[in-house]
């Protein structure tokens, strides 16, 4: 039995860990958890796994530097695209959710996560489904100045069906993003790997079982995969 000097000793390293500096939550990073732990509190979350050809999408992207330059379209405008593409097979997940209440939406607006020096923003790219990947990328681009330079407005954050947030730059493969209230799904983008035997790409859709249901969910996931392995250069 732990003697009752070395028990308090013990508990003391818990109690009285010295404390390098405090952080009070405020301003954007306050906002972002608020939002998010609604979601998180809120929504039934299930997440589906699967990975892709990524080929043609990498030969697409490399194609497209040599034509586009400074102004070729990022992996992250490639997948939003299809994405897109997608949605327009599954509309139903092109929608918000409130309350009770599912309001399906007429147009393919997506968020884009994006990680800056003043926090995490997600600013809609609007009509995608009309526009070319060299427009979506050229409007994500200008979405983001903003966003650093902390000039962006509330509608540019607004009016979204669905979200892609992309982490594959980062070297990770899978990860479980929360959903953007008050859409009923997000996409998690992995990394993309040259495994020896071809380029190989990871996804994670998060969907809200509130919403819709695995086998949807499933072909809607199965939609996006099919639109990224058939990828044109744009």
């Amino acid at each position: 039995m732990m003697c009752r000097r070395y028990a308090n000793s013990f508990i003391g390293l818990f109690v009285t860990g010295a404390v390098v500096r405090v952080v009070k939550l405020s301003g954007l990073r306050k906002a972002v958890a608020e939002r998010l732990g609604y979601s998180f509190r809120n929504s039934l979350p299930v997440a589906l796994m699967t990975e892709y050809d990524a080929g043609p999408l990498m030969m697409a992207y490399h194609g497209a530097r040599e034509k586009f330059g400074e102004k070729s379209p990022s992996i992250t405008a490639y997948v939003v695209k299809c994405v897109a593409s997608a949605l327009t097979v599954h509309s139903e997940f092109n929608a918000n959710i409130e309350g009770d209440e599912i309001r399906m939406l007429d147009e393919v607006n997506i968020a884009v996560a994006v990680d800056t020096p003043r926090g995490l923003y997600a600013p809609t790219i609007r009509n995608v489904d009309k526009k070319t990947v060299v427009e979506v990328e050229a409007e994500l681009r200008a979405l983001v100045d903003k966003a650093v330079k902390g000039t962006i407005t509330l509608n540019e954050l607004a009016g979204h069906g669905f979200t892609v947030s992309n982490l594959g730059h980062l070297g990770v493969t899978y990860f479980t993003p929360i959903i953007n209230p008050p859409d009923i799904a997000i996409l998690g983008v992995g990394a993309i790997k040259n495994t020896g035997d071809g380029y190989r790409g990871y996804l994670t859709l998060v969907f809200d079982h509130r919403a819709t249901d695995g086998a949807p969910a499933a072909r809607f996931l199965a939609e996006i995969k099919h639109q990224l392995e058939s990828v044109a250069e744009g």
